[in-house]
């Protein structure tokens, strides 16, 4: 099984969503984080996931800039770019809490672990093929 983890990682893709995936995940826990204290503070849940993606998103450019992508020029247009593939991501977010929590009525948090699957492929591929593109 190490030997096939190996072999896989031998690709640049794979290693790159790999760590995509480490870098995001500390944005997602810390989003995660926000979006539950602010829940218990009885904040409205689509106001907590505002506060909670805007800190993951943030974390997540810098983690994902230095160890995933490794592009140091451009940072403010840079992190624009980010910023937008990950506005499309929160827009993706939003209209699926939407629907389960208020439609399908869901639990908040629970709605809030759905979406993260589809948020991470949409985004990693949005900022593999704009945002960190190498010129």
């Amino acid at each position: 099984m190490i030997d096939r983890l190996g072999k896989i990682l031998a690709h640049e893709d794979a290693r790159k969503l790999l760590l995509y995936a480490i870098c995001g995940g500390s944005g997602v826990l810390l989003d995660l984080a926000t979006y539950t204290v602010l829940l218990a503070f009885e904040i409205n849940y689509q106001a907590a996931n505002a506060c909670g993606y805007v800190a993951g998103t943030l974390l997540s450019f810098a983690l994902n800039r230095h160890f995933t992508f490794q592009t140091y020029d451009n940072t403010l247009r840079r992190l624009a770019m980010f910023c937008a593939a990950a506005g499309v991501g929160y827009l993706i977010s939003t209209i699926v809490l939407w629907l389960l929590v208020d439609r399908i009525g869901l639990n908040p948090l629970l709605a809030k672990i759905a979406t993260l699957g589809v948020v991470l492929v949409v985004q990693f591929s949005l900022n593999r093929a704009i945002t960190f593109r190498q010129r």
